[in-house]
């Protein structure tokens, strides 16, 4: 496509060439004139004036044929990470993290490790060993 990406263009600058020299000639203004200068009709021109081949007039244009995507669709916004921070440090900031196992805050049930907990768990522990005479 002959379009420079950023570094291309801060090099550029760097050097001392202007961005406009490293793009194609096509995407000069005078090249796009060149390529419509026949193919725009002027809005002043009533339709019945344009002049448009008859076996062009007769064709009948559909739309193409699409199959709906597979899966859900995706989310039309895209949040930047200063708004993912934001929406974090706004939910987290009025409900510290409390385990829903023992209460206290700092952990969660994942990482709980209470005395309770540990005697729930040598409990079943024991269970398994003195039922089935040992422990998956």
């Amino acid at each position: 496509m002959k379009i420079p990406f950023r570094h291309a263009i801060k090099a550029g600058f760097h050097v001392g060439r202007q961005p406009h020299t490293l793009t194609d000639l096509m995407y000069t203004t005078e090249a796009w004139r060149e390529a419509y200068h026949e193919s725009i009709n002027p809005i002043d021109v009533p339709e019945d004036a344009w002049s448009i081949p008859e076996d062009v007039v007769e064709v009948n244009v559909l739309p193409p044929d699409t199959r709906r995507s597979v899966g859900r669709n995706r989310k039309r916004k895209y949040e930047t990470v200063e708004d993912k921070i934001q929406s974090w440090q706004t939910s987290q900031k009025w409900q510290p993290r409390k385990c829903s196992r023992c209460g206290i805050s700092g952990h969660n049930r994942a990482t709980c490790w209470s005395v309770q907990v540990r005697k729930l768990w040598c409990l079943k522990v024991q269970y398994y060993i003195v039922s089935y005479g040992f422990f998956f």
